[in-house]
């Protein structure tokens, strides 16, 4: 005939272990361990795709400063150079300085992307 013990939550047999209330319990805390781990993972995954977002974003900031600069830069260039008020000298001047600010253009914009893409490289690792 079959006995139960009234303290379980589940229904056990009187001759099994007496460690069982202690198992029930050591299972509620190992699932509230689960609880808790799979809640952060959760937040965890959200946070990594904020930070992909804030990556894209940050490219495009970066592309778009580099077109907006050179667009600048070109139409300065076409206006010294249709200006007819500057003799030879000043416009080869000014074709220098304007030289020496695309290239700096292209640096920043190169060290730029170099820094984001290898933050994402070393966040992904």
């Amino acid at each position: 005939m079959e006995k139960f013990m009234p303290y379980l939550e589940k229904p056990m047999m009187v001759g099994a272990s007496l460690t069982a209330p202690f198992d029930l319990e050591y299972q509620k805390k190992l699932t509230k361990i689960r609880e808790e781990l799979s809640k952060r993972e959760v937040e965890v995954r959200s946070q990594l795709a904020n930070i992909e977002k804030i990556r894209v974003e940050t490219l495009k900031k970066t592309e778009e400063m580099k077109y907006s600069a050179h667009h600048d830069i070109e139409k300065i260039d076409q206006d010294v150079m249709k200006t007819k008020n500057l003799d030879t000298q000043t416009k080869t001047r000014l074709a220098g300085e304007i030289s020496a600010i695309k290239s700096d253009i292209e640096k920043k914009y190169s060290e730029l992307r170099s820094t984001i893409l290898s933050k994402t490289i070393l966040g992904q690792s």
